[in-house]
């Protein structure tokens, strides 16, 4: 223990202890980064992080602009708090590497209970060292922040709050399996290119790697069989309850009682944006805050009305001073920035173009839930259409497009708004869908991916800027037609029902699709924030593959998006007795 840490004092900021070994109950080891100020003390509280990506990982180019110049420094960490910054302001920072990668031994599996396990221990570790008050709080972005959940559920001691900034909080719903649909192209990206296994250094990029473990370097062969195989385990764990998402899924929401401050981003659609809502809803922390941003990724963390925020809150609740008003409500529950106007696609927080605003609770209770009908001439009306039975193709699936398979969408669009309103919530769908044409009736199936779109009074649709910093509609949903049974208490943490549906996705509820039986499929769309203003419109996409703005989040994958599976028309059966239509939450 201790051999292999060494003393960095390069920076006039702080002290750093690279490769701090915590040996765990177990007899496993630990590997982290210690960050101690250089002034005040003897003891401080302390701020943790945890992923798969590298303690000892340098920034990407690409990802270096996202932190101000003031925050750099040759220990600034992808999506992690910054020690020139957080040391200054009296924090020890703890940023270590999970079992398994990087310069931790052990197994690697991403999003397993041993990893949450093996955090909370840390946790109480960081709590007793001679150099601590005592007082932990976590942070940090993606990965940093959904683990927070996991151990905060976990009440180890010394733990006294987390910021779970942009992280998901359902595994299933909120990343692998959108609507019951394999999410590959993330998967396989996050993989190959994020997670780092143990002893992975040698002979490869610095910048992209880190350095070599003192141990010595494994072959590739020996690398893949020291890890799970993530994107393979997705593809073969169809359902909610199976095995993998048993255990990685698992967490009581109930139980985590901390303060926390839940921040998640408009523009976080398909991966982390669901998961800081329905976490913060979730919790049952009696002093929760959840704050809904703009822009990209990882930007809106490091920008100074963020840090001035965190820093507020840690202070609060880590050192006992609440300036900021946490405890005494000047800090409002809910706050978020209403998307008003279009401010055109920036890589950073739109902070002057949308304006926040402060609520007293999620959903709003002030909310209206009004329909909005599809009809056959593809518009949304408030009236709901009569008439006899009109079919409209949707798709055609062809083995031989390896990337997306070939279909037009279809845009229901509504006429110009007469009066500006606002929706905000929790949107779903219903749609009444048949399958024709189908070559394997034993194996059939339907995926529909839906858009929530906006266009300006001169007919030009108006984009917002994703988490990638890419353009992105509104919202979007997606649904799995032998997915379609709904979970009557799929959150057994919130009281009451939900104002939305949500899918089930257990193996008991799977329901086959028979070609030429017409089904009504109800999903949810995203939540999200819109202000329509006056001659603008919006329009539901529904379409039998990707949407233009999935980015990473793609789901072309051989096995569940094949010829055998999806070929045929998907058809929308429109009529009196048919159910078409858009819930929008307004306010």
């Amino acid at each position: 223990m201790g051999e292999i840490t060494e003393v960095d004092d390069s920076n006039p900021l702080y002290i750093a202890r690279i490769n701090e070994e915590i040996e765990l109950k177990d007899g496993s080891r630990i590997r982290a980064n210690v960050f101690l100020p250089r002034s005040g003390g003897p003891r401080w509280p302390v701020l943790m992080s945890s992923s798969p990506y590298g303690k000892d990982v340098p920034l990407m180019d690409r990802r270096v602009a996202a932190v101000p110049e003031e925050q750099r420094s040759k220990h600034t960490r992808f999506e992690a708090p910054v020690p020139s910054w957080w040391c200054t302001k009296g924090y020890v920072l703890v940023y270590h590497d999970h079992r398994g990668s990087s310069q931790s031994p052990g197994f690697l599996a991403p999003f397993s209970s041993q990893h949450y396990d093996d955090y909370a221990e840390i946790v109480t570790w960081a709590a007793d060292q001679h150099w601590s008050t005592g007082k932990v709080g976590l942070t940090g972005i993606s990965y940093l922040a959904l683990n927070q959940w996991f151990v905060a559920a976990r009440q180890p001691r010394g733990l006294c709050c987390i910021v779970p900034w942009e992280g998901m909080a359902d595994l299933y719903r909120d990343a692998t399996r959108h609507g019951g649909i394999t999410c590959t192209g993330m998967n396989n990206f996050w993989f190959e290119r994020a997670v780092r296994p143990v002893q992975y250094g040698k002979g490869r990029e610095l910048s992209l790697h880190g350095p070599d473990s003192p141990e010595g370097n494994l072959t590739e062969d020996q690398l893949s069989e020291n890890r799970e195989n993530f994107p393979e385990l997705v593809l073969s764990n169809e359902f909610i309850d199976d095995e993998f998402y048993k255990r990685c899924g698992a967490c009581d929401f109930s139980k985590i009682t901390v303060p926390l401050l839940s921040a998640g981003n408009w523009g976080g659609i398909l991966l982390h944006l669901r998961g800081n809502i329905l976490g913060w809803m979730r919790a049952g922390s009696e002093y929760k805050y959840l704050r809904i941003h703009t822009g990209t990724h990882d930007a809106p963390f490091y920008s100074s009305p963020a840090m001035d925020l965190q820093l507020s809150f840690f202070d609060c609740w880590l050192k006992g001073d609440d300036y900021g008003g946490w405890k005494t409500g000047k800090q409002a529950p809910v706050s978020f920035a209403v998307r008003k106007g279009n401010p055109g696609i920036a890589a950073v927080d739109e902070k002057e173009a949308f304006k926040y605003r402060d609520e007293k609770e999620w959903p709003l209770a002030r909310t209206v839930y009004k329909q909005v009908n599809l009809t056959h001439k593809k518009e949304l009306r408030e009236e709901l259409q009569s008439g006899s039975v009109s079919l409209l193709s949707v798709s055609r699936i062809r083995q031989n497009l390896q990337f997306f398979p070939s279909g037009e969408r279809i845009l229901f669009k509504s006429a110009p708004a007469e009066e500006a309103y606002e929706i905000c919530g929790h949107p779903s769908v219903m749609l009444s869908m048949s399958l024709t044409n189908h070559p394997h009736d034993d194996f059939a199936d339907i995926d529909v991916y839906l858009a929530l779109r906006k266009f300006d009074a001169e007919g030009k649709e108006v984009f917002y800027t994703s988490s990638l910093g890419t353009p992105q509609a509104v919202t979007l949903g997606w649904v799995r037609a032998s997915h379609r049974t709904l979970s009557p208490k799929p959150y057994p943490e919130i009281e009451g029902e939900l104002a939305w549906p949500t899918l089930s996705h257990r193996r008991d509820d799977v329901k086959r699709v028979r070609p030429g039986e017409i089904y009504e499929l109800l999903t949810e769309l995203w939540p999200t924030n819109l202000a329509v203003e006056k001659g603008e419109t919006i329009a539901l996409e529904v379409s039998p593959k990707d949407v233009a703005e999935s980015g990473l989040n793609t789901t072309n994958d051989a096995l569940y998006r094949s010829e055998a599976k999806l070929g045929g028309n998907n058809n929308i059966h429109f009529g009196s007795q048919y159910k078409n239509y858009l819930v929008l939450p307004v306010v």
